[in-house]
């Protein structure tokens, strides 16, 4: 964004808001502000759009997910929907649950495991200095 200095006699954007107020907002050459200028919308409405994307919650989980569980969770998504469809076995989708259930604790066990050696480590620098 460029710093305009456009002359306004102290007043601000030219729209007009909700409420019959002036808006107090900073204009630009077309005397409006940015939420206000007709020539932005289609800008604001992506970006509207972009922020709703990554403000869902597949996307936050997608963010709080280790990546290597991702694809774990991807084929158990697809197993989901297919038992919905009727296209998997019920009995199959269980075991591939009872198999997920583990491998999330075995990978959760690991990762204590290195943070308690990590503590453990830091602990022993500690006392050595």
């Amino acid at each position: 964004m460029r710093n305009e200095k456009i002359e306004t006699n102290g007043m601000g954007c030219k729209a007009i808001k909700r409420n019959g107020q002036g808006c107090a907002g900073r204009p630009r050459e077309s005397g409006y502000c940015l939420a206000h200028d007709p020539s932005l919308e289609s800008t604001r409405e992506s970006a509207r759009v972009k922020g709703g994307e990554n403000s869902s919650r597949a996307v936050r989980l997608e963010k709080l997910m280790p990546r290597r569980l991702r694809p774990l969770f991807d084929l158990l998504e697809k197993a989901m929907q297919e038992l919905y469809a009727g296209k998997l076995d019920p009995r199959r989708a269980t075991a591939m649950a009872s198999l997920a259930g583990v491998m999330v604790k075995v990978l959760h066990a690991g990762e204590l495991e290195e943070l308690m050696r990590k503590l453990h480590e830091l602990q022993e620098s500690k006392s050595l200095s």
